[in-house]
């Protein structure tokens, strides 16, 4: 098992600089747009959307404590990620609805999803199952 956990680590650290290279590049990208439209406008050739498999947890789960240290209700609107950092704010679309969110989680648990979107949040934007979504970082 310490084989394992050293490889697990080694894979961590590994995601965890590729989301610390996105969000860089995302700020970057913030910066040389200022003076756009605060208009969110979802296109799917613009290159800061990227397409995600995303599911929905929660019930179940409602009054523990998120590994991020949010409690997780029927209200919480957020997500889990595997490695992106707690709190990082993320602008999700599906079907033509587009909000806000933030990483209130780690996961998903399961095999083919890359997010988990809170109950709350999958229902604000009409997603059930496992769904392809688009995402980006929040300006």
């Amino acid at each position: 098992t310490a084989r394992m956990n050293a490889a697990l680590v080694r894979r961590q650290a590994a995601l965890a600089g590729v989301a610390l290279v996105a969000a860089v590049t995302a700020l970057a990208l913030a910066r040389l747009e200022e003076g756009s439209s605060a208009e969110t406008r979802v296109a799917v050739n613009d290159p800061r959307w990227q397409e995600a498999v995303a599911s929905s947890y929660g019930p179940g789960q409602y009054g523990e404590q998120t590994e991020c240290g949010v409690e997780l209700t029927p209200e919480t609107r957020g997500l889990a990620h595997p490695v992106l950092p707690c709190g990082v704010d993320i602008v999700v679309s599906f079907q033509g609805k587009t909000t806000g969110a933030e990483i209130v989680d780690r996961g998903p648990e399961g095999a083919g999803a890359e997010f988990e979107l809170t109950e709350a949040l999958a229902r604000d934007l009409g997603l059930t199952g496992t769904q392809p979504i688009l995402w980006r970082f929040a300006d």
